[in-house]
């Protein structure tokens, strides 16, 4: 139980991290638009560097948190039978259908449908 309440404090920290960064970002932007004029080497099209980081580690403890979940289950290659089989809306007949592309080829050639 405790491992479960570990992971999900890093999700939600990790969470809260990256939703303070957006709020950081836009604030960023309108105290830069607000002031009138841009100091040098700041842009309203670029996040500070601060926020960068924040959404890279808030990112980093997001993954962390989901993959610190347990053993992760097998992944099986074949189906219940060993035969592999493709899913219905991929078959054939899904593919092929009628357009009207042959007959306005011919009507253009000046044949009759």
């Amino acid at each position: 139980m405790a491992s479960m309440s570990l992971q999900s404090a890093f999700s939600i920290l990790g969470a809260l991290l990256v939703m303070h960064s957006a709020y950081s970002c836009l604030h960023y932007r309108t105290l830069l638009i607000s002031a009138g004029d841009v100091p040098p080497g700041h842009s309203t099209t670029k996040p500070p560097p601060d926020v960068v980081v924040e959404v890279l580690v808030g990112f980093a403890l997001c993954i962390i948190g989901q993959l610190a979940c347990g053993p992760f289950l097998e992944v099986r290659a074949s189906a219940g039978n060993g035969r592999a089989s493709a899913p219905p809306y991929r078959s054939r007949d899904f593919d092929i259908y009628n357009n009207r592309s042959r007959a306005t080829a011919k009507a253009k050639k000046g044949k009759t449908c």
